[in-house]
């Protein structure tokens, strides 16, 4: 299977999710569709669909930062879907991780002028 989303790849989100992973969470459809979800929670903070879109007209550099935010935000709707493998600090640990990364990419994201 190839990776679904444009901003993140899976073995992005699979680093993002971190050691233990489970089945639920390292099966590639899963992560591709938590890349797509994390993709349009991008775009809707951003107010456009030009994140994806115009994804070649970006510098290498934003690439990045975006792949780091995706790969986060997939990891967060991952995580949430099977908390099995972690004990529950651990596990909110991960979520806390990824919230940061969400709550701060947010400004920047809406700022953002595509």
């Amino acid at each position: 299977m190839v990776d679904s989303g444009t901003l993140a790849t899976t073995a992005q989100v699979l680093l993002a999710i971190g050691q233990n992973a489970s089945a639920t969470q390292i099966l590639e459809a899963n992560t591709n569709i938590w890349i797509l979800m994390a993709e349009a929670d991008m775009e809707m903070e951003a107010k456009s669909v030009g994140l994806v879109a115009n994804y070649a007209s970006i510098a290498a550099a934003e690439k990045q930062w975006l792949a780091l935010v995706a790969s986060h935000r997939a990891a967060f709707y991952a995580i949430n879907q099977d908390q099995s493998n972690w004990n529950l600090a651990v596990s909110q640990s991960k979520l806390n991780v990824c919230d940061t990364i969400w709550t701060e990419a947010k400004p920047r994201l809406s700022a953002m002028d595509l």
